[in-house]
């Protein structure tokens, strides 16, 4: 009962959210993109993944049905990066975190990817600027778990460890840290990187539960 009191609680603060969905436009050297924060489930359907859009299902189809499902949660944000031609090329998600930050409210897992064939345009910027610009952000703790597996590293010449400092540096410029801890995903790989951001209004016994759940080495 009390995991669902917490899901309905953070389901809540993203709705709330929701009703201001924030748009813009990016003119890339590839070309012209849309951003747009809260995605509904009708924009994703009418939309593809660009074909190098694939780190997390391994196949565009795959990930564009996963972009789809994650759109249709209420307990999750979606945030996305497309083409004039309705092609997928980058993503941020905001998804109510799991079972090991359970206790901690407001707390969520952020997700980012973009296209192997858009990366290194400042996308990933631009997505993260946008949907991270409302002030209920300032509420919630933000979880962002840099898992190895995750990376599409091919024929970028990175060495996971090398990606790693990349994203740290990436996050850093919204405010998040890096946390040692032996959650289990995280504790598998050295490769393999906690980074939180604790929004300004979030109370203190909030980060207190937080550093319980983090267990520090």
């Amino acid at each position: 009962m009390a995991s669902h009191l917490l899901k309905l609680h953070a389901s809540d603060l993203l709705q709330r959210s929701a009703t201001c969905p924030r748009s813009s436009t990016f003119e890339s050297t590839m070309g012209s993109l849309i951003l747009q924060s809260f995605c509904p489930p009708s924009l994703v359907a009418s939309l593809k993944a660009e074909r190098g859009l694939n780190a997390f299902a391994h196949v565009p189809e795959r990930e564009h049905q996963l972009l789809l499902g994650i759109a249709e949660r209420h307990d999750c944000a979606l945030t996305l990066a497309y083409t004039t031609t309705g092609e997928i090329v980058g993503q941020v998600t905001l998804a109510s975190a799991d079972a090991w930050w359970q206790g901690v409210p407001n707390t969520y897992e952020l997700a980012i990817e973009v296209s192997s064939n858009w990366r290194r345009l400042g996308i990933a910027r631009q997505l993260l600027s946008l949907a991270l610009e409302h002030p209920l952000v300032e509420e919630m703790v933000l979880i962002a778990a840099g898992l190895s597996s995750h990376w599409d590293l091919k024929g970028t010449g990175l060495s996971s460890f090398r990606y790693r400092s990349m994203l740290a540096h990436s996050l850093d410029l919204y405010h998040f840290f890096e946390f040692m801890t032996d959650e289990p995903n995280i504790a598998m790989d050295p490769a393999n990187i906690l980074l939180v951001r604790i929004g300004q209004r979030v109370k203190l016994e909030v980060v207190e539960k937080l550093f319980q759940c983090m267990r520090f080495f």
